[in-house]
Order: structure tokens, then sequence, then C-alpha cells
């Protein structure tokens, strides 16, 4: 029940997500600076699992996680897919990543779905690197926006926000049209739309990740996105990684 998309710029790229959980949920602890082996990173904390589903670091690269809902759950006792998000957090590469995943027992973790926005990625450098554990293998996608989970009409769901996000983006893509698409009650206020809202669940969160070759930050919206997220309000509130950040060690 998430829903990420990005946009690539000349000098960098920007990452949009929305956060939908349950309305039982713990809310989540806004971004936080960490350091872990010697690089400083932001992410939210999830409280119930100790990790989180988004992350970037000083160096620029950044991490998405969503839940596969269409996966396998693997049996036994199983690890917050969070805590993964926190263990790669540090990365500087794919390559790190890809070689931390082969090295891991996957079947810890329920199914999810997983972006790596690198360093040097821009409109002319613009490969975003996708991952799904599916239950069973780790299979490599070549992931395009926007990138959904759902656990109520998956189908449904990704066909109307994949139009609702063409609409919103058919002439150009940019930071106004992607906040009003994050926001979209589209076809209509409830499951399906991008700004989700069920009687169990909701979009509980936004955040934005902007990485360039002068700034690396993180803003957070705890709450829904249709209720006032701007511009303004991610510039103002943002917290960027910079050489005298007080950090905590994770």
């Amino acid at each position: 029940m998430c829903t990420v998309s990005w946009l690539l710029t000349d000098n960098g790229y920007q990452v949009f997500f929305n956060r939908d959980e349950q309305k039982s949920r713990a809310q989540a602890v806004p971004p936080t600076p960490f350091c872990q082996q010697g690089v400083e990173y932001l992410m939210p904390v999830d409280p119930d699992g100790g990790g989180s589903w988004i992350a970037t670091n000083e160096h620029g690269q950044s991490i998405c996680l969503l839940n596969y809902y269409q996966g396998v759950m693997p049996k036994g006792e199983l690890t917050s897919r969070g805590q993964l998000v926190k263990s790669l957090a540090s990365f500087t590469n794919y390559a790190q990543v890809d070689e931390y995943l082969q090295s891991i027992e996957l079947s810890q973790f329920a199914p999810f779905s997983m972006l790596i926005f690198e360093p040097d990625l821009t409109k002319h450098n613009s490969t975003v690197k996708g991952v799904c554990w599916t239950g069973q293998s780790l299979v490599y996608i070549r992931p395009n926006p926007p990138l959904i989970s759902s656990s109520v009409d998956y189908q449904m769901a990704f066909e109307l926000r994949s139009e609702c996000y063409q609409s919103y983006t058919a002439i150009e893509a940019n930071v106004d049209q992607l906040l009003a698409f994050h926001s979209s009650h589209i076809p209509s206020k409830g499951h399906l739309s991008t700004c989700m809202h069920r009687k169990d669940a909701h979009t509980v969160s936004f955040t934005h990740i902007l990485v360039n070759e002068s700034e690396k930050g993180m803003s957070y919206y705890p709450g829904s996105p249709c209720t006032g997220v701007s511009e303004s309000y991610l510039t103002q509130n943002r917290i960027s990684l910079l050489p005298t950040s007080n950090v905590k060690i994770a």
C-alpha cells in the first residue's frame, strides 16, 4: 500500500513516496540523521519494526522498499523488511546492495520490491535499479514510475494510478505535477486513489528526497499529502546532510 515516483534532473534526482499503512500502526519517527560505517544517512523510523521504508545518504544513494503482496510468504518467523533498508542505507552503489542481498537468507523476509537510486543518477544517466524478492527468488526489474504496492485490488490500483500519473506528467514531469499526483483522489477518494483512503488504512505520510551536486536532503510530511504538501513545505522542512550534522550511531 504505497506509491513511489521519481524525477531525474540535469544534476541529480528527486524521489516522491506515499506511505500507506493501517490506521492502527504506530506513527513513524520523522527523518533523523544516522551514521553507519562512517557514512551519514537520513531515514524515518517505523517504531513497530525498528527499520524504515526509505533512506538517503551523504554520497547521494537512496533506497526505497515497498511490500510485494503478490509474492509467496515464506514460512517461519520473519524479520521486519524495514531492517533491510537500515542495513543498506550506508552503501554507495548498486553493486554493494546486490552483493549484500545475494549473501543473506532472504527467506527471513516477507516479499518486497526495492528501488536503488545511485549517486550519479541524472536524466543523462537514467537507469534506476530495482529488485523484487518474490518470497521464492530474487528478480531484477527495470522500474518505471510509478511503482505501487497494494493489498487490495492491486491490478486496478496499478492501472488507475498509472493512468493518473500519465495524465499529470504528459506535458511535463516537474515537482508541482508530481506533488499533485501524490495528492490526487482519482478516480475518487478511496482505496484506488494515489492518496489512499480506506476505513482501516490510509496514506499516513509523504517523503521527498532531493539529491544533486550541492545537496542531499529529505523532507517529510506526517499526514496524507492531500492535506497540504507543497514545494514550499518541502523546501522549508528539508533536512540536509552536512559535514557538521549531529548524527546518531545506528
